[in-house]
């Protein structure tokens, strides 16, 4: 067999094996009943799209990068949605990295409010949590500790993120 052929099968296993993980990823999100995955890289959960972005930016750059798309940074109103949220973070990231979502208190402290303008009416905090610990901890993270739940965290820290959009 020739080099060429050799690159050649090489390239086609890698991009088949691209093409399996994505397929695998998709199935994934379909099997729960109140993700639906769309064509555009958006995920739909209960009537509104969310999309998880892999690229660490600080809380306010990753506000910024989800209005570039239309959205904002996550808002989370019931358990299940977290659910479901968590379960598209799980599968996008290939595990749980602590991701930022779009809560802030940063204009006044205890007083939670999400970035799209919503209602707070849905939180899951750690225990101990909010607790700005070693100083002011204006922004919102999932996946903290064993039960994978809320941490309040500096805004300068970079985490993946998780945006969502109306239809």
């Amino acid at each position: 067999m020739g080099k060429f052929t050799i690159l050649l099968l090489l390239i086609t296993a890698i991009v088949l094996g691209n093409a399996n993980a994505e397929l695998e990823e998709q199935e994934a999100l379909m099997e729960a009943e109140d993700i639906t995955p769309c064509s555009d890289g958006w995920t739909e959960i209960n009537s509104r799209y969310f999309k998880y972005v892999s690229t660490p930016k600080t809380w306010l750059d990753s506000e910024k990068f989800c209005i570039s798309l239309g959205g904002n940074l996550a808002s989370v109103h019931s358990a299940g949605e977290y659910d479901a949220i968590r379960r598209l973070v799980s599968i996008s990231a290939g595990g749980d990295p602590a991701t930022w979502i779009g809560g802030t208190d940063s204009y006044q402290d205890r007083t939670w409010f999400w970035s799209d303008g919503t209602k707070f009416d849905y939180y899951n905090w750690n225990g101990g949590e909010p607790n700005n610990a070693g100083g002011r901890e204006p922004c919102i993270q999932i996946n903290s500790g064993a039960g994978h739940q809320w941490n309040d965290l500096t805004c300068g820290q970079t985490l993946p993120s998780v945006c969502s959009r109306r239809r």
